[in-house]
């Protein structure tokens, strides 16, 4: 019978060779946490909502720009 080391090392070897890779049950994933949703009545929400409305008109002229330039 193996012994767990050996075990170990004959899996270890196989992963780093491209071979088999480590069972699910091995690793352990963090429980990635949902984001919170800006809500626009909220101050911090509206500041969000500027930024982004900014950044959008910024975008669109900066695409105009580009094609003016263009022709």
């Amino acid at each position: 019978m193996k012994k767990f080391k050996d075990v170990w090392e004959t899996a270890a070897n196989a992963v780093a060779s491209g071979g088999v890779s480590m069972p699910s049950d091995a690793s352990h994933a963090k429980k990635k946490k949902k984001k919170d949703v800006y809500d626009g009545r909220t101050k911090e929400g509206r500041k969000f909502v500027e930024r982004i409305l900014a950044r959008r008109k910024a975008s669109e002229a900066k695409k105009v720009k580009e094609l003016e330039k263009g022709c």
